[in-house]
């Protein structure tokens, strides 16, 4: 009889455990997931789950998850450029001020804030994304690209992303979303223009080569006259170098004549004198010339002088 109550207690045990379990009062909450609990009579509680192990009343509290982890908005016309997201939308299209089409690719890093899971939950249930965060997005998007015309958007292209992230960041944080940054990958226009622009760069391009050529002309001009006047001024100052040799040689020679005549004294010049006369007498034959002079064709018989006496 004993045995039969411990049986008994033993069934409704595992009876009830059984029946607990198929109420599942349970919650494991994941890393990086909230989760959001609400009654059958319509009211939520104002903190959601955090990652642990939590109790839920069965049949009354009902429980969503929602993820808190870094997420990404693509819009883009060729997803297979971001391999590493999944899901994207359609790319974004704009226009300039000078109402010219501009097509964006865009990303969007957020994150919904941690301790309002129940709120935002609340608002707009889970569909954030589309009612909360891709409108707004588009809206800012298209209001900063729209202060360019479409030849400066390229150049600020920068410029649009900070302005549209300090937008989205100020406006989210009011709707418990965290905007983490904004990348705008790719900006692309219509056909016409894009030809337009490459036209517009050969024609940059060739105006470049073209002034390359004309500043490098005008470099070797440049050059070549200088070394004309080099070779110039080379040439004036090696005349200027000939001419001052000339006069220093003159004026030596003139100095080396003045110191000569200043050495020969009337001695010397007697002597030299003498030395002559000598010379000639040692090569005189002692004969007279035979004629002195000849006169039209006819010589003219000089008077022996030694004959005459």
């Amino acid at each position: 009889m004993k045995n039969l109550k411990i049986i008994k207690y033993i069934v409704i045990i595992v009876i009830v455990v059984i029946a607990i379990g198929s109420l599942n009062p349970l919650v494991v909450v994941d890393a990086g997931h909230r989760w959001v609990v609400f009654s059958k009579f319509w009211w939520v509680k104002k903190q959601a789950l955090s990652e642990w192990i939590h109790i839920r009343i069965p049949l009354i509290e009902t429980v969503t998850t929602m993820d808190v982890r870094t997420q990404k908005i693509l819009f883009t016309d060729n997803p297979e450029r971001y391999p590493d997201i999944k899901d994207s939308r359609a790319r974004l299209e704009s226009a300039s001020s000078d109402l010219q089409d501009v097509y964006i690719d865009a990303i969007i890093t957020y994150s919904l804030d941690k301790n309002s899971a129940s709120t935002i939950y609340q608002s707009v249930w889970l569909d954030y994304e589309s009612k909360k965060i891709a409108p707004r997005v588009i809206d800012s998007i298209k209001t900063h690209t729209a202060k360019f015309k479409v030849a400066e958007i390229l150049t600020n292209r920068e410029k649009i992303k900070t302005s549209v992230e300090a937008e989205l960041r100020e406006e989210f944080s009011k709707q418990w979303i965290v905007l983490e940054w904004v990348s705008l990958t790719n900006f692309d226009f219509n056909p016409e223009f894009k030809n337009s622009i490459e036209e517009k760069q050969i024609a940059e391009q060739k105006k470049e080569k073209e002034s390359y050529e004309l500043e490098r002309v005008a470099i070797q001009a440049q050059q070549k006259v200088k070394q004309a006047e080099a070779e110039a001024e080379a040439k004036i100052k090696e005349a200027e170098w000939e001419k001052k040799a000339k006069i220093l040689s003159w004026e030596w020679i003139e100095q080396y004549n003045k110191l000569i005549k200043q050495e020969i004294s009337n001695e010397v010049l007697e002597y030299k004198k003498l030395e002559n006369e000598q010379k000639a007498i040692l090569k005189w034959s002692w004969n007279y010339p035979t004629y002195y002079m000849w006169w039209e064709n006819t010589p003219i018989p000089l008077i022996n002088i030694w004959q005459t006496n």
